[in-house]
């Protein structure tokens, strides 16, 4: 009926204003260009039951329409945005049969809604369609679902009043905002109490329409009859009062407008005699700005009016049909209480509708597949998992963390150091062990043998000093593996320092000691008195070592190591100890250089010396190594910034390859010779040695 009177109306350019054209095809401003609508559009209610559905994470839905036009075109519009949401609808049902087998059409619909295992079905039609609908799931004793229902049917008094409605589950929907009308309600009740038609409430209408053409009535009146209390109360609830407010704002609309054109300051002073043509009242509808029963009546851009939509929940009151509000519904938001629901679920909880076919860990349903339903699952790619609470997505790992393709959920970086799992590791292990094995023997060799000539002359006191120094040196090979700590890092290489230091200390005043005793002690026999007296052996062990240890000490104090975590890769950190200022291991390292080269100069000084006391090509090997092995890698420290796992194992060979240094250049040959060539090992080979020295020396001076 609004087409046809809008056509005719639009033909003589005659303004139309409607309070219950919903219709999207209204929207059309060429068809129905002077088509004013005091309620919103049908799309404004496709928004808000999907708004709905998405406050409750429903991702899976089946929908039901009858076959009228308006209603397939309400489908298309909602199949469409809920497609656009991530919103599956799994089934869509069509009620456009005629009654003879519309019947069988329902009871099709129905099982193909329960074929397709959704929770929620959102139901759109008439009033009598959506009857007969919900009598065929009470037939076929469907129950615990949620319908939703749009405004033609949500407050249906005929849908409500089917037996056992309730049992199907659980009925939201949308309606119109409601506004009352104090002063409608005063004259519904002067009507129904000027009626004399008892207990015949369902006609009062016509009934006092008639009256009031034909006779009035009195108080007095023998024929009358008030309602009770609760039938006007169920009068006043009834879906017809919905729409007062919009006629009554319709009236007041055209009022506002033919204010504006006339220019009515107040109703006195309106220019009443003025005529203007049909269209000038349309621009003035585009202009009405006013409050009623404060509510903004300003119509759009598409020339329609939208003050929002109540959510509602079925309920019954003393077995009475009773739609409560829980919520609301405007352009922006939707407020829902939904603690107010009663759910028709085992546990009464919210019920689930999600996707029948259950994605693996770590996958999502494919964006590409939504409009078909096929509920397909994909992976997420590395560095990404899905988003529990939105399982269409995939959403990226936090910073510092990853995740491999497929993956549930994201995992910090492993964190790694060197372990006896790394086969280096292993190798380094073994070999420290043999270097600690072998030093021990040593050890015990030269303790049973302390009193021979070999002994002795590998610096008796001093040779268990140097002995000690090295297994210390060894020892701190055992900080390198396992989980580091700040106080290990700390300690590590200051202990090989000072205990290396100690040895090469011992080491060259060795060698200084035989050069002077066998060169210089008759040139200079009131130093070597001295150094006898006051110990100069011990003396310069003892300063050598006290400046290193100094230098460790400011090498701490200044810029000490410290834990450190190497990002190897985004699945891996490494930690290691980062040995602080480049500066601090390098004036450590090289006071040690300095000792090594010292150690060098005297052996080499010393080379023509007995057979038994000249180590210069021994000697000589064990310096060069420390000096290649420690120089190869401050080169490499130095190129790659001290990081990585290499740097670290590489290290822990340095440490060992400057023991085995002098393991096997020092101390091996002089226990080969106490255990295998005893005879060497006594003191007259000892003279014989020095005699032909001496001999030789004589000789060379002739």
């Amino acid at each position: 009926m609004t087409v046809l009177i809008s056509r005719v109306l639009t033909f003589y350019r005659l303004p139309q204003i409607s309070y219950s054209a919903k219709d999207e095809q209204f929207t059309d401003k060429n068809l129905f260009p002077l088509l004013f609508r005091m309620v919103p559009n049908e799309n404004h209610q496709i928004y808000g039951i999907l708004s709905l559905i998405q406050a409750f994470d429903w991702r899976w839905v089946s929908t039901v329409g009858s076959g009228t036009k308006s209603s397939q075109k309400a489908m298309q519009t909602l199949a469409a945005e809920a497609s656009a949401r991530n919103i599956c609808i799994s089934y869509q049902g069509v009620m456009m049969a005629n009654d003879e087998i519309l019947k069988l059409q329902l009871q099709q619909i129905v099982r193909n809604v329960v074929k397709a295992k959704t929770n929620i079905s959102i139901v759109y039609g008439e009033e009598d369609v959506v009857y007969k609908f919900f009598k065929t799931v009470i037939e076929l004793n469907v129950t615990g679902k949620v319908w939703i229902a749009p405004e033609t049917w949500v407050l249906s008094d005929l849908v409500a009043s089917i037996p056992d409605i309730g049992a199907t589950g659980t009925v939201l929907g949308l309606t119109i905002k409601p506004i009352k009308l104090p002063q409608f309600t005063r004259f519904v009740e002067r009507t129904i109490h000027c009626s004399t038609l008892s207990n015949r409430s369902c006609q009062f209408l016509l009934e006092a329409e008639k009256l009031g053409e034909t006779e009035s009535c009195s108080q007095s009146s023998d024929e009358h009859h008030s309602l009770p209390q609760e039938s006007l109360a169920d009068i006043l609830k009834s879906s017809t009062w919905h729409w007062s407010f919009y006629t009554y704002a319709a009236v007041y609309a055209l009022a506002q407008a033919l204010h504006l054109r006339l220019e009515c300051d107040d109703i006195e002073a309106c220019r009443a005699d003025e005529e203007f043509e049909p269209w000038q009242l349309s621009e003035m509808l585009y202009q009405v700005n006013f409050l009623l029963q404060n509510n903004t009546i300003k119509f759009s851009s598409q020339q329609d009016l939208f003050l929002g939509y109540d959510v509602l929940t079925w309920t019954w009151a003393n077995g009475k049909f009773d739609p409560k509000t829980i919520g609301n519904f405007s352009s922006k938001n939707l407020n829902i209480a939904s603690s107010e629901i009663r759910w028709a679920t085992p546990d009464g909880q919210v019920p689930q509708s999600t996707c029948i076919t259950m994605c693996d860990e770590g996958q999502i349903w494919s964006k590409q597949t939504l409009d078909e339903c096929a509920c397909r699952c994909e992976d997420c790619l590395e560095g990404t998992y899905p988003n529990h609470t939105n399982l269409d997505a995939c959403i990226p790992c936090p910073s510092g963390t990853w995740a491999p393709r497929k993956s549930s959920q994201c995992f910090a970086p492993a964190v790694t150091f060197l372990d006896m799992k790394d086969t280096i590791i292993s190798a380094l292990v073994i070999l420290t062990i043999v270097d600690f094995f072998l030093l021990c023997s040593c050890l015990l060799v030269f303790a049973g043998h302390w009193q021979t000539p070999v002994v002795k002359a590998a610096g008796g006191k001093l040779a268990f000093v140097m002995l000690g120094s090295l297994v210390s040196c060894c020892t701190t090979t055992s900080l390198f593996i396992g989980r580091p700590t700040s106080f290990t890092c700390l300690i590590r290489q200051p202990i090989f320092a000072i205990s290396f230091t100690l040895c090469v200390s011992c080491l060259l005043v060795r060698s200084f000691q035989i050069i002077f005793i066998f060169k210089m002690a008759c040139k200079f026999p009131m130093i070597h008195k001295y150094w006898i007296r006051y110990r100069g052996t011990y003396f310069f062990v003892t300063l050598s070592s006290g400046v290193q240890g100094l230098l460790c000490f400011l090498w701490l104090f200044f810029s000490p190591p410290s834990l450190h975590a190497d990002v190897i890769n985004k699945k891996e950190i490494f930690l290691r100890c980062s040995e602080g200022h480049f500066l601090g291991l390098g004036f450590v390292l090289t006071y040690i250089t300095l000792l090594c080269g010292a150690c060098f100069v005297f052996a080499f000084w010393g080379r023509n010396l007995p057979k038994n006391y000249s180590e210069a090509r021994l000697q000589t090997v064990s310096m060069l190594v420390f000096l290649m092995a420690w120089g190869s890698f401050m080169l490499i420290y130095t190129t790659t910034e001290g990081k990585g796992k290499q740097i670290s194992a590489l290290q822990m060979f340095t440490v060992q390859t400057s023991v085995y240094a002098v393991l096997c250049t020092f101390f091996l040959p002089k226990c080969y010779v106490i255990l295998f060539k005893p005879q060497t090992n006594t003191v007259a080979h000892f003279q014989t040695c020095i005699q032909a020295y001496t001999t030789t020396t004589r000789h060379s001076a002739k």
